[in-house]
């Protein structure tokens, strides 16, 4: 082989030699915990939810939702649902189940261990969100309507603990509620001069909770 050939072969070796190694992007499943598994635990029982949705059924606050879901998709966990929801990818699943293998084999080791331990666990009382509802329904100045929108946020408040619902627009609200779209800004508008509720748009929708002092009202008169 002449001198010239060779000294191609070395600087080609030398290139080849020098080339970083294509990068694996697949995240451990292993690491993945906490609110990311609640997401999934939801979306593994649907054919998909709105960022809302997953909200409401997990009592994680929309806004972390939000970001969840957006970091979930870029790592593989998540993936958009025709422009309105999320999905649980495969490797989604894949975590999900991982998850729930390891937490049995952790509850088993913790029994061993120490079983009064876990029985303590057990004792602990869970945060009441339970409201006395008809000290508003029985009144003989509120409408029908009224009640049905108060009954709405309030269920959804002793359910997930969040005192506020988004809607899309009016006529979501309409159809989450049952209110006709002719006697919503009215109930909506007295409800407000009662004090009873507030209503705020942002880049989520239409924002409608109930009042802080609403609220106490119904715990303790």
């Amino acid at each position: 082989m002449s001198e010239d050939a060779n000294n191609q072969d070395r600087k080609g070796s030398k290139i080849t030699s020098s080339t970083p190694t294509p990068t694996n992007f697949i995240s451990n499943p292993c690491k993945f915990r906490g609110k990311t598994i609640d997401i999934l635990g939801v979306l593994s029982n649907s054919g998909g939810l709105t960022t809302k949705e997953i909200a409401d059924q997990t009592g994680i606050p929309i806004k972390t939702v939000n970001v969840y879901c957006w970091l979930g998709e870029k790592r593989g966990v998540f993936e958009r649902r025709e422009r309105w929801g999320w999905n649980a990818t495969s490797f989604g699943f894949f975590i999900l189940s991982i998850n729930n293998n390891n937490d049995k084999s952790s509850i088993n080791k913790v029994l061993i261990k120490d079983k009064s331990s876990i029985n303590h666990l057990y004792k602990v009382p869970k945060k009441s969100h339970q409201l006395n509802l008809s000290i508003f329904t029985s009144r003989s100045d509120i409408d029908d309507p009224e009640r049905v929108v108060v009954g709405v946020l309030v269920e959804h408040y002793e359910r997930t603990g969040e005192k506020y619902r988004y809607f899309r627009d009016l006529y979501h609200f309409c159809d989450e509620t049952g209110i006709s779209a002719a006697d919503a800004p009215t109930t909506i508008a007295r409800l407000k001069e009662e004090g009873c509720i507030y209503t705020r748009k942002d880049e989520f929708g239409w924002k409608i909770g109930l009042k802080v002092g609403f609220v106490e009202r119904l715990k303790f008169c």
